[in-house]
C-alpha cells in the first residue's frame, strides 16, 4: 500500500515520544528506594562535584573535629571564624599523619570588625578541628561580577 512506510514512521515516533515524556517532565530525582548508605554516598558525591566544579558554596560549621573526604570533601576553603561575643578558641588541621600542618587563635570580631578567615587545603584524611563555630566556602579563586 502506497503512505503506509509514512503512517508507521509516524506512529513509531508518537510512541517514543510517549515513551520520553515522563522522562523529561521528571523535576527531581527519586530516592526512595535507595537506601541511608547509598543516600550519604552520593551526598559525597555531590558534595565533592560541587568542590571540583569550584561552585562558591558556604557551609556553617558547628564546633568539632571533621575528616577531609569524609565529612567534608576534600579541597581548598576559606574559613571564617563565626563565634560571638567574647568566644574565642583554636583551628588545627591535620595531615593524615596527624602531624599539625596548620593552627590559628580564633575569636569573634571586635565591634565593626570583619571575621577572621583563613584559607586551608583539606586532603583526603586530613582533620579539621575548631573549638568554636565556623563556616567554610568553597575556594573557588577570584569571582569577577
Amino acid at each position: 500500500m502506497k503512505g503506509t512506510g509514512f503512517f508507521r514512521r509516524l506512529l513509531c515516533l508518537l510512541l517514543v515520544s510517549l515513551l520520553l515524556i515522563p522522562a523529561a517532565l521528571a523535576d527531581k530525582v527519586d530516592l526512595s528506594s535507595m537506601s541511608d548508605d547509598e543516600i550519604v554516598e552520593l551526598m559525597k558525591q555531590v558534595n565533592q562535584e560541587i568542590v571540583d566544579r569550584r561552585i562558591n558554596k558556604t557551609a556553617k560549621m558547628a564546633p568539632g573535629t571533621y575528616t577531609g573526604g569524609k565529612d567534608i570533601p576534600v579541597g581548598k576553603y576559606i574559613f571564617t571564624c563565626t563565634a560571638t561575643g567574647n568566644d574565642w578558641g583554636n583551628m588545627f588541621v591535620y595531615n593524615k599523619e596527624g602531624k599539625q600542618v596548620e593552627w590559628e587563635v580564633v575569636s569573634a570580631p571586635e565591634q565593626g570588625q570583619d571575621p577572621q578567615t583563613s584559607f586551608i587545603t583539606l586532603e583526603k584524611d586530613y582533620t579539621l578541628k575548631c573549638s568554636t563555630p565556623f563556616t567554610l566556602t568553597i575556594m573557588a579563586g577570584a569571582v569577577f561580577e
